[in-house]
């Protein structure tokens, strides 16, 4: 599933873009199973981090081609993700049509009263989840109109889609990297390939990046609420730099530390280290109401998420699954985007270590394997 696609290329590659790093991953597939060739990443100075990748695609296509060289990637077919920030989800359900065209013709028709710039100037694509199904309209009260007539079959579709421009900049970025840009994903449809796989429960993602965090509610695979808030690492090291009046180096070394510095000496749930509070606060604000999203939305079939997995470049951060687990009574883990992939033994730890912030990279190398 992807805004569009080429070929089959016969080794894979996954770029993904964040807001601060790129990390690229090259898989090949081996008896049906994602083999890894070679992966590597590269973050920014904190100064031009400050800024996003997409302001200037020319300094991060150099950036992808210099991380591909340095990592041995031998394929030019690339996959990337789309932002969760910049891209337009929503499940629609539409009357039942026989015709093909007069049904994709009445998805662009809602698509059109809810996309927040016209339909004309993005690109769509359009998943039909199930058909034939059948939604009660009658009268609950058993009066007149009660019964099978008033039922009609209707049918759910998943569109997501971004700005022609947005994409435009892809474009750019992977022309000057030298790379053949294969399909365009998005970040959600990466993270359920890499973290759920074909687990068919209701899971929320929490993807906790250096600026932001996407939070995820997915249902038999398909994301049912996709929320971005400006959340994430750089926070946490803002944080520190206000508290404590520290300059931003020795706070960003301070983050890294807390696991070492901060252990056993907080009496938060899951033993969060206390500057990570007011940090955590408000995500865990987020997270519940991203549950009452889903549990308001008519066409999920269940209503309660099982669990949740914690992915990101700063879910490393110590304790945050133990610290959501006790405040929202729930089970929580961190992903380990590698379970499905085949790797030499010896990468074991580093390839744990580093598991987290390449979960997007992996879901996109993965794309046309599975």
């Amino acid at each position: 599933m992807g805004l569009f696609g080429k070929k089959k290329p016969s080794s894979f590659l996954g770029v993904d873009i964040g807001a601060s790093s790129v990390k690229v991953v090259e898989f090949e597939s081996k008896k049906g199973r994602a083999t890894l060739l070679t992966y590597g990443y590269a973050e920014l100075p904190t100064v031009e981090a400050s800024n996003t990748m997409f302001e200037d695609p020319r300094a991060t296509g150099e950036l992808i081609a210099r991380v591909c060289k340095e990592a041995g990637c031998k394929s030019t077919s690339a996959m990337a993700a789309l932002p969760t920030s910049n891209v337009f989800s929503a499940i629609l359900s539409i009357p039942e049509v026989a015709d093909k065209k007069l049904r994709q013709a009445a998805v662009d028709a809602e698509v059109g009263k809810l996309t927040p710039i016209p339909l004309n100037e993005m690109i769509t694509q359009t998943t039909f989840l199930d058909s034939g199904k059948k939604k009660d309209n009658s009268d609950k009260s058993g009066g007149a109109g009660s019964g099978s007539a008033g039922k009609d079959k209707t049918f759910r579709a998943l569109v997501t889609g971004s700005a022609k421009t947005f994409i435009q900049k892809y474009i750019e970025i992977f022309k000057v990297a030298k790379l053949n840009l294969q399909a365009i994903d998005t970040e959600s449809l990466a993270l359920i390939r890499a973290l759920i796989g074909k687990d068919m429960g209701v899971i929320m993602l929490l993807d906790i990046g250096s600026k932001r965090t996407n939070i995820m509610i997915v249902e038999k695979g398909i994301p049912f609420v996709s929320r971005s808030i400006n959340i994430g690492g750089n926070t946490v090291t803002q944080h520190l730099m206000q508290t404590m009046s520290m300059p931003e180096e020795d706070a960003e070394r301070m983050k890294r530390d807390l696991g070492v510095t901060a252990s056993g000496a907080s009496a938060l749930p899951g033993g969060l280290p206390n500057v990570l509070e007011p940090i955590m606060l408000p995500l865990v604000n987020e997270i519940r109401y991203a549950f009452q999203l889903y549990a308001g939305m008519e066409l999920a079939e269940s209503k309660e998420v099982e669990k949740i997995i914690v992915t990101g470049g700063s879910s490393h951060l110590p304790r945050v699954p133990e610290y959501l687990a006790e405040t929202l009574n729930m089970n929580v883990y961190r992903g380990d985007p590698w379970a499905r992939v085949v790797y030499p033994a010896d990468l074991s730890a580093v390839l744990e270590e580093i598991g987290p912030r390449m979960s997007v990279a992996i879901g996109l190398a993965m794309r046309e394997i599975e």
